[in-house]
């Protein structure tokens, strides 16, 4: 008989120590919403990636043509109103894949240094990995630069490899 009433007791004891626990752990409490900072910045944090990038790759990679993050972070680039600048900055500073992504976006819009930078990242040499849908490899700088000139780039980040009129 004392067993009837102590397990009913004991049940309700639990629930409220459980109840006590989440109540004092703060999962009951609003998520504080995170304050943007320049840290935060997505242009700031796109010119990071491009300028540290290894690899140069094409819109879509993988077999399930997945967008990179190098693609989207020049996009964002090329989406801001200073893009121009950035660029330059990114040939200035970053690594030889980071500056053929950014002789993409002055292809566009700054001609006269597009084809001063094009001929300086030409004139290095050398080749990078690149990838291209499913295919890894490497290729020479000098190829993808004559690429990057002719548009070819330029409209794969664009537009994801539909062909596009542009200039």
């Amino acid at each position: 008989m004392l067993a009837a009433r102590v397990v009913p007791l004991a049940g309700i004891g639990w629930s409220f120590g459980v109840i006590a626990l989440v109540v004092k752990s703060g999962l009951l409490v609003a998520p504080v919403p995170l304050q943007p900072t320049l840290d935060h910045d997505p242009v700031s944090l796109s010119v990071a990636v491009l300028e540290q990038t290894e690899t140069f790759k094409s819109s879509a990679v993988g077999v399930a043509g997945i967008t990179p993050n190098d693609v989207l972070a020049w996009r964002i680039v090329f989406n801001s109103p200073d893009r121009d600048e950035i660029f330059r900055h990114i040939l200035a500073t970053g690594s030889v894949p980071g500056q053929l992504y950014a002789l993409a976006g002055l292809w566009f819009g700054d001609a006269k240094a597009f084809v001063a930078q094009a001929r300086i990242v030409s004139s290095r040499g050398g080749s990078v990995r690149i990838v291209r849908g499913c295919i890894v490899s490497t290729a020479n700088v000098t190829d993808l630069v004559r690429e990057i000139q002719n548009g070819e780039w330029t409209r794969e980040f664009l537009v994801a490899g539909r062909p596009v009129p542009v200039r």
